[in-house]
């Protein structure tokens, strides 16, 4: 068992201002980990909460990297499932994550090509929400959040799904629309359940289904809709869209 990891607000802060620094000697050249980058100025604090250890999988080859999400979701997830909403919405765990305990994943997973690049998957560099699906070791936990579905025979049925459709991820997960859980399952579930023999683009699909959950926002307040109310309504406009 081992604590889960975080780092403090004013070590966040040093980094973000040393970007520059921080890409090139921990990653351009690899020639520093995050401690002796950080040398007497910071350091990894734990959390009281304990979970097993894991590790990710790397296993898939150059230009293949996408292929570990479904898997790789399931192992974070699994591991932190413990996580309330608020704690892993905290950029202060998930960057002991992206910048220590999976450097190695994130290296493999993200390459990046400039401290830019760095600091938009390594980092909460946008929007509380899109954020959480654009770090990259956020994303994981969150697409298991939002997918796993105990309902179903394989409660990771949607979370397999969704990583086999990237452009999902962030035009479904990322807008704020979708903050609510229930609105999030139920407008996942009318998509896996009308889509997912579909073998064709189904982007422009997603697209639509996104406006039409922002429309219905402005008619009601989402919040109090069940899980079934959403789940019908998405799913007759999908039908409507898809002509299925």
């Amino acid at each position: 068992m081992k604590k889960i990891k975080f780092l403090k607000e004013d070590t966040i802060e040093l980094l973000k201002k040393n970007s520059e620094s921080l890409y090139k000697d921990v990653f351009l050249t690899g020639e520093k980990t995050l401690e002796k980058f950080l040398g007497d100025a910071g350091q990894i604090m734990e959390t009281p909460f304990e979970i097993e250890d894991f590790v990710l999988e790397m296993g898939q080859p150059e230009g293949k990297e996408p292929l570990t999400d479904a898997e790789n979701a399931q192992r974070i997830y699994s591991h932190m499932k413990g996580l309330s909403d608020s704690q892993a919405s905290d950029e202060r765990i998930w960057l002991a994550y992206t910048l220590s305990e999976q450097i190695d994943y994130m290296k493999y997973r993200w390459k990046v090509a400039s401290s830019k690049d760095m600091l938009n998957r390594y980092f909460f560099n946008y929007s509380k929400n899109r954020s959480l699906f654009r770090n990259g070791i956020a994303r994981l936990w969150w697409i298991g959040r939002v997918t796993y579905d105990e309902r179903r025979q394989d409660p990771f049925e949607l979370t397999k799904f969704l990583c086999n459709h990237q452009d999902f991820i962030e035009t479904i997960c990322g807008r704020s629309t979708f903050n609510n859980p229930t609105v999030q399952k139920a407008t996942l579930n009318a998509i896996y359940d009308v889509l997912k023999d579909k073998k064709s683009d189904n982007r422009e699909i997603i697209r639509e289904i996104a406006k039409y959950v922002n429309l219905l926002s402005g008619t009601y307040i989402l919040d109090m809709l069940t899980y079934d109310e959403v789940y019908n309504k998405v799913h007759t406009k999908l039908l409507e869209i898809a002509k299925v």
